[in-house]
């Protein structure tokens, strides 16, 4: 593919948590950051917020998996404030109080130092959270009355009203030293994005959010009341550089519902890593797929519904579920209790459950609601039919002639649907013919190119606000208390 040619800039790229084994939004932020380093020579600094203390397993881990490319450096606020050489405060500088009264309960870091303390009151309720450096001296406390940044010998160098400000401040802390240079920040996160906003008033900032995912609550109709955590998001989208939605039905949907600028672009998701598309082989004329988390988005339990139909009318019919969640014991009882053990099978966790697609008759989608699903994209890269629930947002855009889509909840038209494939094997060869030219839509090449195009006419602003000090404020007057301190978070599942 020719070289993509991205405007001369500093480029971050920042999310609240990164966790291995995490969903769509922070795979595609190390697809994007990873595909601008190799095609585009662009070196991003990835940046997350949360407190976790496995990150040189998670370095680890990314790299040898070749999602994230070596040039790229991966930073997270609290291990970065945990081992680069602290501050020192004024000699005069106020001193940590103590805690004395307080019940303390340490929690280990994997390098057998202490990684944080909390403290509780006498109802066990936790009031002060001390992060700590690995020589045991505390980094940074929270408590009721902020966050104070503190030296080796516990001197108060720098207080900060909440979690936003301090965050804003460290990411400014990472800004090129030239003032001159454009400052691209991308984030996927709307949890982080309520604290990026302020940083777009700096001339130089260029802040982009990318939505993946729906907008609003049951039962996911353009009116339908908004998802809170996405109030900031719609909030902010005139205080933003732009907003990315990854279809144009969700940029008409919020530009018909939310006064905005003019600065939604549509870049849908692309295939990350096709490689040779698979060679045309026969498929499994009764063998049907699903992949993806067990949790009720996914709603699962519409297709074993189907195939209880499918089976009494197709006894050699199968259904191969592939992923883990919280739902897997309540969908195995539906298995057994419909006598469907023989025929739709649980198979957990499978890196390569993908590559099943290849030869299934077809994958099913029974979500309630998706942003852009990417195991459509992959099904269909495989030449592999799919029949998918017609939700918001991404089937109706992504299948076309390579499958069916079915009123969303109707379990009668997805059992009927299998049961067309199974009997119609030269509709399901059409179905595969026309999937690899969908496909093709949705490479690298097109998705970098879209990319290049955003980023160029966000480049070309001329901000009207002035620049505030390198700083940063120390407070903000909107800044939500920071939440109750607590133990140390763990990695998810996923998203």
């Amino acid at each position: 593919m020719n070289r993509i040619h991205l405007p001369h800039g500093q480029y971050l790229g920042v999310t609240s948590r990164l966790a291995l084994g995490s969903g769509g939004q922070t795979g595609m932020m190390l697809l994007r950051s990873r595909l601008f380093a190799e095609k585009a020579a662009v070196a991003p600094l990835l940046l997350s917020f949360d407190d976790q203390p496995d990150y040189p397993h998670i370095r680890t881990e990314l790299l040898g998996a070749g999602l994230l490319a070596p040039s790229t450096t991966l930073l997270n606020l609290y291990e970065s404030l945990r081992n680069e050489p602290p501050p020192l405060a004024p000699d005069d500088a106020p001193s940590l109080p103590e805690l004395e009264a307080l019940t303390a309960e340490d929690f280990a870091h994997p390098d057998g130092t202490v990684h944080l303390t909390t403290y509780k009151d006498d109802e066990g309720t936790p009031v002060v959270t001390d992060h700590r450096r690995p020589d045991g001296s505390v980094y940074l406390r929270r408590g009721p009355d902020g966050i104070q940044l503190a030296d080796r010998l516990n001197r108060v160098v720098r207080t900060f009203s909440g979690t936003g400000a301090l965050r804003r401040w460290w990411v400014t802390r990472l800004f090129d030293p030239d003032p001159e240079l454009p400052v691209f920040i991308v984030t996927e996160s709307r949890f982080a994005l309520r604290h990026l906003v302020p940083l777009n008033k700096r001339p130089r900032v260029r802040l982009i959010h990318v939505m993946h995912n729906i907008h609003v609550l049951e039962p996911y109709q353009p009116d339908s009341p908004v998802n809170p955590t996405h109030e900031p998001v719609l909030e902010a989208i005139p205080r933003l550089s732009a907003l990315v939605t990854l279809t144009q039905r969700q940029r008409d949907d919020i530009r018909a519902r939310f006064a905005t600028a003019d600065n939604i672009h549509v870049i849908p998701n692309p295939i990350g890593d096709p490689g040779v598309p698979p060679a045309v082989v026969a498929r499994e004329p009764r063998r049907f797929v699903m992949v993806g988390r067990l949790e009720r988005q996914k709603r699962f339990e519409d297709a074993v519904s189907a195939f209880a139909r499918v089976v009494a009318e197709e006894p050699d019919a199968t259904l191969d579920i592939y992923g883990k969640g919280s739902r897997r014991e309540q969908l195995q009882a539906q298995i057994d209790e419909a006598g469907l053990g023989a025929s739709v099978r649980l198979r957990g966790y499978d890196p390569h459950a993908r590559d099943h697609l290849a030869t299934a008759t077809a994958l099913l989608l029974t979500s309630r609601f998706e942003g852009y699903p990417l195991v459509v994209l992959e099904a269909l890269h495989r030449g592999c039919p799919v029949i998918a629930y017609d939700i918001a947002y991404g089937p109706r855009e992504q299948v076309g002639a390579a499958g069916l889509l079915i009123p969303p909840g109707d379990v009668e038209a997805l059992a009927d649907g299998i049961l067309q494939l199974i009997r119609s094997p030269d509709r399901v060869a059409g179905m595969s013919a026309a999937a690899r030219p969908i496909a093709e839509r949705h490479s690298v090449e097109h998705y970098l190119h879209a990319w290049q195009f955003l980023l160029r006419t966000v480049a070309s602003e001329t901000p009207e606000t002035s620049e505030v000090s390198t700083a940063g404020p120390e407070s903000d007057p909107a800044e939500p208390p920071p939440p109750a301190p607590g133990p140390p978070t763990r990695p998810s599942s996923g998203s």
